[in-house]
């Protein structure tokens, strides 16, 4: 195997690894941030009551103020969602260019074993 070989591999085992991470901090963080709450379907303000729950008493704050930061915390939960789906898209459209290169070196043999390979890792990564 040749040195652009390698490279082309540890590239691509970057890339995978990379996506791996992300999704498992995507789905730790965002999807299950903490055990016992369903974040499907609720809404932000159920999510987030525990923080805000810890700031009223640590903060000692008003009712207003609890209002306000109930308020805030909604917001950033909608503008973070926002970030997740623009970062999903970019992550997408990134890897697909990626795979598009790869496909273009590779020939016919390689391609068929290549889109084998492609859908074993989408397959893995619906799992985790």
């Amino acid at each position: 195997m040749n040195a652009k070989m390698i490279w082309i591999h540890v590239g691509l085992l970057a890339l995978f690894a990379t996506g791996v991470a992300v999704g498992v901090l995507y789905h730790h963080h965002v999807m299950h941030p903490q055990e016992g709450v369903q974040r499907h379907g609720g809404h932000p303000t159920d999510e987030h009551s525990q923080f805000v729950d810890q700031f009223r008493k640590r903060l000692d704050l008003t009712d207003e103020q609890t209002a306000k930061v109930r308020d805030i915390l909604d917001g950033l939960h909608k503008e973070m969602m926002g970030l997740s789906k623009e970062f999903r898209d970019k992550f997408n459209t990134t890897r697909g260019r990626a795979w598009e290169n790869i496909r273009a070196m590779l020939s016919e043999k390689q391609r068929l074993e290549f889109e084998k390979l492609v859908e074993e890792l989408e397959k893995r990564s619906e799992h985790h």
